[in-house]
């Protein structure tokens, strides 16, 4: 880009040695008839520009303003005459870990001798420096300024200001009325996760069951509830059943019974575990059982059951949620009729 433009200059000189001085008329600069202003959605950068001026503006990045359609075309080729015209713009560059020096000495686009040396100035209320050019074409001087600052480490705002046919200073109040308007891009704010404020009720436990087996024993269970093999101290394997709600759960825990095959003490002493008085007497897959109903937790309702086959004692334990005990205990009952010794 730099080396287009550097034999663009050249080619510019050239030109303006081969059609000579002679009497060229004074280009007029283009009224502004009042100001409008203008801010990027994206990094906040913004200015205020001539309001019968044409924007034309790419979100995230830059707004560009011309005096005329003409001006458009003008500053695409840098022709060495035609209607004089101005431009003002302002963009947001990454600054890509580049200190602001090195991107001012990066952003010289003609031959070194048309730029003066940089100067410190203000852009939106932040120290930046100032960049300044100007040489002569056919039609008068062109001159520009650029101005450099940053908000933040991340982007670096830039604004110019250019005009063609030596009218330049013709625009100098409107031009300062725009330095002074500036604001600086800034990096985006991260967004914030979007909060559900919708509570979503627990799923009750399916009527549709799936049958588990092993260990001595299958049982059917809720589809829509989760099996997780669990460590529980004492017993030769443990497995629990939950679904939505972490305190309406299925827990089977199968023990060594080859030394204490007396289901009837074993029961008596775990009542006072249970901190309960009596036990109720039942049968589960056709052998002797017994359960105790207990509670441990406000709100949760329990109840263990206990059966022994061959060299096995098998503890069934339900836990369900009291305000919704019509929902889970039938369903857990369910699985308990289900549960076979095998």
């Amino acid at each position: 880009m730099k080396t287009w433009h550097n034999s663009l200059f050249a080619a510019l000189l050239l030109t303006v040695v081969l059609i000579g001085c002679g009497g060229a008329k004074k280009a007029e600069p283009v009224a502004i008839t009042g100001m409008e202003a203008y801010t990027d959605e994206t990094l906040g950068f913004g200015l205020k520009y001539p309001s019968n001026w044409m924007l034309r503006k790419q979100a995230g990045a830059q707004a560009v303003v011309f005096s005329t359609n003409t001006a458009v075309e003008r500053f695409s080729k840098y022709d060495a005459e035609g209607v004089a015209g101005a431009k003002i713009s302002v963009s947001a560059m990454k600054t890509e870990g580049k200190t602001l020096d090195q991107i001012v000495a990066d952003s010289k686009e003609f031959t070194a001798e048309s730029y003066t040396a940089p100067e410190k100035a203000t852009l939106g209320g932040v120290s930046g420096t100032k960049l300044s050019c100007s040489f002569d074409l056919g039609d008068g001087k062109f001159q520009s300024e650029k101005y450099f600052a940053m908000k933040d480490s991340m982007y670096v705002t830039v604004l110019e200001l250019s005009a063609f046919g030596g009218t330049f200073d013709s625009y100098r109040k409107s031009f300062d009325e725009v330095i002074a308007s500036v604001t600086l891009a800034s990096a985006p704010a991260p967004k914030e996760a979007k909060i559900d404020t919708v509570k979503k009720e627990p799923a009750p436990p399916s009527e549709t069951m799936r049958a588990i087996s092993g260990n001595g024993f299958s049982i059917s269970v809720p589809d829509n509830f989760t099996g997780t093999r669990t460590s529980v101290k004492g017993t030769l394997a443990s497995a629990s059943y939950v679904g939505d709600r972490l305190d309406c759960t299925v827990q089977v825990d199968v023990f060594d019974a080859s030394k204490q095959q007396n289901l009837d003490k074993i029961v008596t002493d775990n009542k006072a575990r249970y901190k309960a008085t009596n036990a109720t007497a039942t049968t589960i897959s056709g052998v002797k059982a017994y359960l105790i109903n207990y509670s441990f937790a406000k709100d949760v309702n329990s109840r263990v059951y206990f059966a022994i086959k061959g060299d096995k004692m098998f503890r069934i334990t339900l836990n369900w949620f009291k305000p919704m005990e019509s929902v889970y205990l039938p369903i857990f009952e369910k699985s308990v009729a289900s549960f076979k010794l095998q």
